[in-house]
């Protein structure tokens, strides 16, 4: 009798995800789930292809963590992945999951290989988190290049760019059996295949709307679209409602308002993005991210990033030094400037000789190559104790750097001690769409500290996705006389003569 009972239970569970999360699953204080509307809707949708376009703070990491779990327990032999832009978020997304399973004893023995990033059930079903790439933005560089995947979840996909999108959509077509993909994020730039998406869904649920029954739509679009936006401002910006009331009050979200800025409250909070010319570093952005303290000394034993922009006719040349805090952020408090006119064999000897000196932890630093080409960039040391970046500018190329900077700035990830150019620079930056519904991004009156920003952090997701290159110890860096006809600076003298040596005998 125990037996039917328990078989009937798993039935309905198996036929009714919401049954499921609400029945085997408890939340922090040990009490069985109670779902919110939105979220039960998304869970029976059975569209293959469905968009999560919610507000901050309305479910929708738990939402897709009951998706994921439902489809692993009653879908034997599937591969399913999570990707987020970065290591660091899909981290954080691994530690939810396992905190969930942790809580359901029921689970937790069904997992025979159980480890944070990388999970495998009994049922031959596996589950992985990844990253969408390398930040150098290379495709062959991408975790997942070689990946069959069934089931794909891409959290905060409004920040993955064109050649990440490249990389991942393949992964799941070719597949045995139906592919499934769900795209979940908050707006940014009315460009991009998640705004191209949601802008063509085939149909749009709300629970709020129409008792939550889908309304078609007439494009030939093929997302599912659930869409639920907590709240929306007046004339005067005035927080009017607040459709989670009972968690997220109105005087609450005010605080949050007054702490993010009114423009990304607006994107991340009512659901607007940004118009079609825009400030991608807004006012209340810079404000925001210029919070790092001024150092004392120019110079860290911490864990360093780099980006030098190399000023080319007019410019000067900008190098702007990030290093990472205790709780895994990062700093970027460190600026050095060289006037029109500066020698680049000073520029060079500095990069080579006197940064690794004053930052021993020094990690991984990009180096802009447009412009100045491979006679100048081949001046720097690349077979040093880090890694080095050669970054060529492209319309392309400046939309993700952009974009990726942004998200870190938005997210603190990193932020900046206050330097009056830089900012002006940021100010100055503007988002435009082409006709042809292109993006493209043009400067105020100079973009070489921001340049040189941008180049910091490639770095420090270049380090972060793929760590710090291990050095040959055989493999001596002595360039002699170099492109400009100089001596380079050649930190293994002592390494040279112990191999000679070793020669003669």
């Amino acid at each position: 009798m125990l037996n039917n009972k328990v078989a009937k239970i798993l039935i309905r569970a198996k036929n009714d995800p919401v049954f499921f999360a609400e029945h085997f699953f408890k939340n922090v204080k040990m009490e069985n789930y109670k779902l919110e509307d939105h979220q039960k809707l998304f869970l029976r949708d059975k569209n293959p292809y469905k968009i999560l376009f919610c507000s901050r703070r309305s479910g929708k990491t738990l939402v897709m963590i009951l998706d994921i779990l439902h489809k692993a327990f009653f879908r034997p032999n599937q591969q399913i992945a999570l990707i987020a832009p970065t290591l660091e978020q899909s981290k954080t997304f691994a530690n939810v999951f396992n905190d969930m399973i942790l809580r359901s004893e029921g689970l937790r023995s069904s997992f025979i290989v159980d480890n944070k990033l990388d999970k495998q059930l009994s049922n031959g079903t596996r589950i992985a988190f990844k990253t969408a790439g390398a930040a150098s933005g290379k495709k062959e560089d991408s975790n997942l290049v070689g990946s069959g995947i069934n089931t794909l979840y891409i959290d905060e996909a409004q920040s993955m760019d064109a050649d990440a999108m490249a990389t991942i959509m393949p992964v799941v077509t070719g597949q045995i059996g139906q592919a499934e993909i769900v795209l979940a994020g908050t707006p940014r730039a009315r460009t991009g295949f998640f705004f191209e998406n949601i802008l063509n869904a085939k149909q749009i649920s709300e629970c709020y709307v129409n008792k939550g029954i889908p309304k078609r739509c007439p494009t030939d679009g093929k997302y599912s679209l659930h869409r639920f936006k907590v709240t929306d401002l007046d004339e005067d910006d005035k927080v009017i409602y607040s459709k989670a009331e009972y968690r997220l009050s109105i005087e609450e979200l005010e605080t949050i308002k007054s702490t993010i800025g009114v423009e990304k409250f607006r994107r991340e909070y009512c659901l607007e993005f940004l118009d079609s010319i825009s400030m991608p570093f807004y006012s209340d952005l810079i404000d925001l991210a210029f919070t790092a303290p001024l150092p004392q000394t120019f110079s860290s034993f911490q864990p360093a990033c780099a980006g030098i922009d190399f000023g080319k006719k007019r410019n000067i040349s900008s190098l702007t030094i990030a290093t990472q805090t205790p709780q895994l952020t990062w700093e970027a408090k460190y600026y050095k400037r060289w006037h029109l006119g500066t020698k680049y064999t000073d520029i060079l000897h500095y990069v080579n000789n006197v940064l690794p000196k004053a930052f021993p932890g020094l990690k991984c630093i990009a180096i802009d190559q447009t412009g100045v080409g491979n006679v100048l960039t081949e001046g720097v040391n690349h077979n040093s104790f880090y890694n080095v970046l050669d970054v060529i500018f492209s319309q392309p190329s400046k939309v993700s750097m952009v974009e990726g900077l942004v998200s870190s700035m938005e997210n603190q990830f990193i932020t900046f001690a206050p330097d009056k150019l830089l900012q002006k620079e940021m100010a100055q930056y503007s988002r435009e769409t082409t006709e042809n519904d292109r993006v493209i991004y043009t400067k105020g009156e100079s973009d070489d500290c921001l340049d040189s920003a941008m180049l910091c952090n490639v770095a420090i997701n270049d380090y972060i996705q793929n760590g710090q290159r291990r050095r040959n110890p055989l493999k001596m860096f002595s360039l002699g006389q170099n492109a400009l006809g100089n001596k380079s600076y050649d930190n293994t003298k002592s390494r040279n003569r112990y191999t000679k040596k070793r020669k003669r005998r």
